[in-house]
């Protein structure tokens, strides 16, 4: 149990400590560890597919609450001692929320397509910059809240005032960007194909007494131009833009554009084309990812 060993996907390093994490992290990893001893479950190979425990996915926010997720693979007849050995855990270590997912596939995923609620009610909640966001079991949200705020403070500068303006959130997740920044704006609109992380853009957004509008759609294969956005906020995932997407932004050409990139090379690879017709205005590197080669890259770009 453990971190998984460079150049040995099938392999984990046991008992390592993690020393980018939240510490409260960690504590709960050694625990869950000491669990996995005691529990009586098998482990899962991931050359033979063969096994019950995947993954402990272990959140940690800054107000206190905490949620892990213990990933297995679909149960069958262990169903009752699984059952029995997370009662036990929950008893052990009282996280605020205790999930069960199982993965019913081969895949290695850390999440899975069949989730329980062991205990407490199912999602946690994290406050940045006075917003509050409900987290659930398999929605992303930004991994490093501290710098989570630096984050939203920059796209929050880049925007600059929005107050008659439309701001259009494309890839808007859990609404990280939309419900903090949609208050300032004439209208916001956010578009997001995960529907689960939609449903918290949602939830969000009532929570923060924000008014939204979502469309659950991939962003590639949405009409966003009806909008007339004036400015609209691309966080695309790592492997970034689809080549579709990027055809529509220089199709629709909005005035202002505020990227945000956790793989600048494939950013600089968009930015082949985006210089046809965009100026970098301004550009900020954020270490949300400390002690890696990762940084969030926040670009604003306004039309030439």
């Amino acid at each position: 149990v453990g971190m998984r060993q460079k150049g040995k996907w099938w392999k984990v390093i046991d008992d390592h400590t993690c020393f980018i994490s939240d510490k409260r992290i960690e504590e709960l990893f050694a625990q869950i560890r000491s669990w996995t001893q005691e529990a009586n479950l098998s482990f899962f190979d991931r050359k033979a597919h063969t096994g019950l425990l995947r993954y402990a996915v272990i959140r940690a926010t800054r107000t206190g609450e905490t949620m892990i997720n213990i990933v297995t693979s679909q149960a069958n007849e262990e169903e009752d001692l699984v059952r029995t050995a997370l009662t036990k855990l929950n008893e052990t270590i009282k996280p605020s929320t205790l999930i069960w997912s199982q993965n019913s596939t081969i895949s290695d995923v850390s999440y899975g397509d069949i989730l329980e609620t062991i205990s407490g009610p199912g999602v946690i909640e994290e406050t940045i910059r006075g917003s509050r966001f409900r987290i659930s079991p398999n929605a992303f949200f930004q991994t490093n809240s501290h710098g989570a705020e630096l984050l939203l403070d920059t796209v929050d500068e880049f925007c600059g005032d929005l107050g008659d303006k439309t701001l259009l959130d494309l890839y808007c997740g859990s609404g990280f960007f939309s419900v903090a920044l949609g208050s300032q704006a004439r209208k916001t609109i956010g578009v997001e194909f995960i529907e689960e992380a939609l449903e918290d853009a949602r939830v969000n957004a009532k929570l923060n007494e924000v008014d939204v509008e979502y469309h659950h759609a991939k962003t590639e294969e949405f009409d966003w131009s009806k909008f007339n956005a004036d400015v609209v906020i691309l966080d695309p995932p790592r492997s970034g833009m689809h080549d579709k997407a990027l055809e529509d932004v220089l199709r629709i050409l909005p005035e202002t554009i505020i990227y945000v990139s956790c793989n600048p090379k494939n950013f600089a690879r968009e930015m082949v084309q985006l210089q046809n017709a965009y100026q970098v205005e301004s550009m900020r590197a954020i270490d949300m990812f400390p002690h890696t080669p990762h940084v969030e890259l926040v670009t604003k770009l306004t039309k030439i």
